[in-house]
């Protein structure tokens, strides 16, 4: 007697309807976060955490909501590429999107660790331990989040030339051209902060993140040109 044949439910894709509303909903979390990471300028850091810290207990609450949203930032950027990928139709076995995926899987918890050791672990340290807090404060350019915060970012960057390329063979030229420069600057600001140039490689870092809007106004065009297709 042979074995029942057992049917396992197919999870159906999403429509372009969802997914055209996913990307909108994704971008708009991502230039809400960014916003909000605006709140740690507002706080007005001091440079260097042991020079002034009075100025930074001053400005802790901004500070603190201000990396709320920078900790957001990395999990929102993801989402955004990986539904950009499912709306170009990039093959989900295809190499360069197996690899990006795997740098991006790097990425996360780099950044992570960066953004949510300022409002999670920071405020306690300066407290108990000033000296050992001043190692973890973002704002040093020798401190050890900002560097974490390079080097997943270099991973990022990594990952955003290769997808890149797998987008651009899907005719989606603009956006991979924004990606590419992005994960270009990313590497570069990498590099030259561990060669000891940190002032260039901050300027660099910040002009790739200023790259990641045009990237985010092209995912939304995606959205909206998905959700009114029947």
């Amino acid at each position: 007697m042979s074995a029942p044949t057992v049917h396992h439910p197919v999870q159906a894709a999403p429509t372009p309807h969802q997914l055209g509303t996913a990307l909108l909903v994704t971008s708009v979390a991502y230039l809400g976060a960014a916003a909000l990471m605006g709140l740690v300028a507002v706080s007005r850091p001091p440079a260097r955490l042991l020079d002034d810290l009075a100025a930074f207990e001053d400005g802790l609450v901004f500070y603190r909501l201000g990396f709320v949203g920078a900790s957001l930032l990395a999990p929102c950027i993801v989402a955004l590429l990986v539904l950009l990928l499912a709306a170009a139709e990039v093959p989900v076995d295809s190499v360069r999107r197996w690899i990006g995926s795997a740098l991006l899987a790097g990425y996360v918890p780099m950044a992570t660790i960066a953004y949510t050791s300022q409002y999670a672990i920071l405020p306690r340290l300066v407290v108990r331990d000033p000296q050992t807090a001043a190692l973890w404060y973002f704002h040093d350019v020798d401190s050890i989040p900002y560097g974490l915060d390079l080097a997943g970012y270099a991973l990022l960057g990594l990952a955003a030339v290769a997808l890149a390329s797998a987008l651009a063979t899907r005719g989606r030229r603009w956006l991979a051209g924004w990606l590419l420069a992005m994960g270009s600057l990313s590497v570069v600001a990498f590099a030259l902060h561990a060669a000891g140039f940190t002032g260039l490689g901050g300027a660099l870092s910040l002009m790739s993140a200023a790259t990641t809007v045009p990237v985010v106004v092209l995912a939304i065009n995606e959205g909206r040109r998905l959700r009114a297709a029947r």
